[in-house]
């Protein structure tokens, strides 16, 4: 499953051509300036441009998380994702409800087309 979640998480990345800013979802022992597996791929880009067809698509950016299925085949979710007022990222997928999650939540780090990342900052040590 963890060859497949790499893999899966390689070939979205590779579309980068070189580290993307981003935010993505901290684990336990996470430090600043590590660089690090992805484990859990969801990542919300922040220069990434948004490509669905949504009114307000050119003030988003782009969005990406895998998921595993009952198949343990696993799928890809992408489409964008805005902050709001309040701080948070609301995450717009198509045929999906949308949903939010608190941007002070997430580590800031550099997403590596090989499904790495280092981090940049942790959810406790601010932005």
């Amino acid at each position: 499953m963890k060859k497949m979640i790499l893999a899966a998480t390689t070939a979205l990345l590779c579309a980068a051509a070189s580290a993307e800013d981003a935010y993505i979802y901290p684990t336990e022992n996470m430090k600043v300036g590590e660089t690090v597996q992805l484990q859990s791929p969801t990542v919300l880009f922040i220069n990434k441009k948004c490509d669905l067809p949504v009114v307000d698509a050119a003030h988003m950016r782009f969005y990406a998380s895998y998921r595993s299925d009952a198949s343990n085949r696993g799928t890809w979710d992408t489409g964008c994702w805005a902050k709001n007022i309040h701080g948070e990222a609301i995450i717009v997928v198509l045929r999906m409800p949308n949903r939010t999650i608190a941007l002070k939540s997430l580590a800031r780090a550099d997403v590596q087309k090989d499904g790495t990342a280092t981090i940049k900052a942790l959810p406790a040590q601010g932005r």
